[in-house]
């Protein structure tokens, strides 16, 4: 029996020593641990093309456990962007050529993407307007007259001169761009050239002057329109503001007696009136004109008085309150009205008490299908008088006589809803054809 027993624990102690030369000895039964791969792009991300204040969203696709992930805008974190996908904010001309990288990491590794531009680009709006007034374009011409309609002019009060303005540089990748209208050119020899009245406006408890020669008008990109702020006198104080929307150009040719309708509509009285124009005149080669529509940005309180060129509006009433001028009623001879203070509201404007009607001008008054409101105003112990413009209004170009036997102004015109500016080639045609 001991033999036995001796040659049983021999074998045993035979495996154990087998067992233990393979590996499987030792104190301890856990298994081997093996490392976690790195992350793999499966799928990079794709460059982005947007409008101004469009927003860009770029995805990356990657395997592996435990992903995180961190996007870079120009090589810098951006706080917050941890997921697989990243959208940006609004786009501006900051950001144009910004490039968009990410980084993948688990606990085996990280990997980061290729590198992705976001690019703006111009709406069709925005290209039309550049095409006639971004240099080395010769810039956006407007004409402005008063012309009669048919028969000889009176030098004086008749007039018609021209003016233009030049962008230097893209907005879209430059930020917004100032141009200063050119100085005013006559285009009628035998009528002396005239200085309109400005616009004045009230803003900010004063009255800002916006000159009606020289102006200044600072461009912005806002989605897929352009953006005008107009600036008072001191070239840097926003008067009043619109967004112009809607663009298309046409080309001008041939004879100018066959020029397409809504030019000639809008220029009405050189095409109506044949001592105006030459009657063999012709476009010249690249003539052409951008057409587009405006509404009223932010509420506008024009400032009535034709009689003075700056600040010093002449009051409609002195040393009086709005409540007192308007309980004993103010008469207006352009709006054929009587009003009262019931006849509107009065609230506090830049801290200045305006009271506005609640029924729009008569458009015998304003020669224009912009909705317009009558305003008085109390300012420095005066009360004063103006119009009012709602935001968001439509804001009305010209007007043309479509039927010259109409009983009233309103039945005699024809309001057009858009504005015309045209071109160089354009313009010196124009120029040249002038008769008078």
């Amino acid at each position: 029996m001991t033999a036995v027993k001796r040659s049983n624990f021999a074998i045993l102690a035979a495996v154990s020593t087998i067992i233990s030369a393979c590996g499987g000895g030792g104190s301890s039964n856990a298994p081997a641990i093996l490392a976690t791969p790195a992350p793999v792009i499966a799928t990079q991300p794709v460059r982005a093309t947007v409008l101004t204040d469009g927003k860009a969203t770029f995805t990356v696709d990657a395997t592996g456990t435990g992903l995180s992930f961190q996007w870079k805008e120009n090589g810098v974190d951006i706080p917050g962007a941890t997921a697989a996908t990243y959208t940006t904010p609004a786009a501006s001309s900051s950001d144009n050529g910004a490039q968009y990288t990410v980084v993948v990491s688990n606990a085996g590794g990280s990997v980061s993407s290729s590198a992705v531009q976001l690019t703006l680009t111009l709406s069709a709006n925005q290209q039309a307007f550049e095409n006639i007034i971004l240099a080395p374009n010769m810039g956006s011409y407007w004409v402005r007259w008063n012309l009669n309609y048919s028969g000889p002019e009176a030098s004086g009060t008749n007039y018609a001169f021209s003016d233009y303005g030049v962008v230097a540089t893209s907005p879209l990748t430059n930020g917004p761009q100032t141009n200063q209208q050119s100085a005013p050119h006559n285009l009628a020899t035998t009528l002396a050239l005239v200085t309109p009245t400005p616009t004045r406006v009230l803003k900010n408890g004063a009255i800002l002057v916006v000159p009606s020669t020289g102006q200044s008008t600072k461009v912005t990109y806002v989605g897929s329109d352009v953006r005008t702020d107009s600036l008072a006198a001191d070239n840097s104080t926003v008067a009043y503001s619109a967004i112009r929307s809607n663009y298309e150009s046409v080309a001008l040719t041939g004879a100018m007696s066959a020029t397409s309708p809504d030019f000639a509509h809008w220029h009405n009285s050189f095409f109506s009136n044949p001592a105006i124009l030459r009657a063999a005149a012709t476009w010249a080669a690249g003539s052409s004109y951008i057409k587009y529509t405006q509404t009223n940005l932010g509420d506008r309180y024009n400032v009535s008085n034709a009689a003075t060129t700056d600040a010093n509006v002449s009051a409609c009433f002195t040393s009086t309150t709005l409540t007192s001028a308007l309980t004993t009623g103010i008469s207006s001879a352009s709006d054929a009205t009587t009003y009262h203070l019931t006849d509107g509201t009065v609230s506090t404007v830049g801290g200045v008490q305006v009271w506005v009607a609640n029924a729009a001008h008569p458009q015998s008054a304003t020669l224009s299908t912009t909705v317009q409101y009558r305003i008085y105003f109390q300012l420095n112990g005066n009360v004063y008088t103006g119009t009012f413009i709602k935001d968001g209004a439509p804001m009305s170009g010209s007007y043309y006589v479509s039927n010259p036997g109409g009983l009233t102004v309103t039945d005699r015109l024809t309001f057009l809803p858009f504005d015309v500016r045209m071109n160089n080639a354009a313009h010196d045609s124009l120029a040249a054809a002038m008769n008078i």
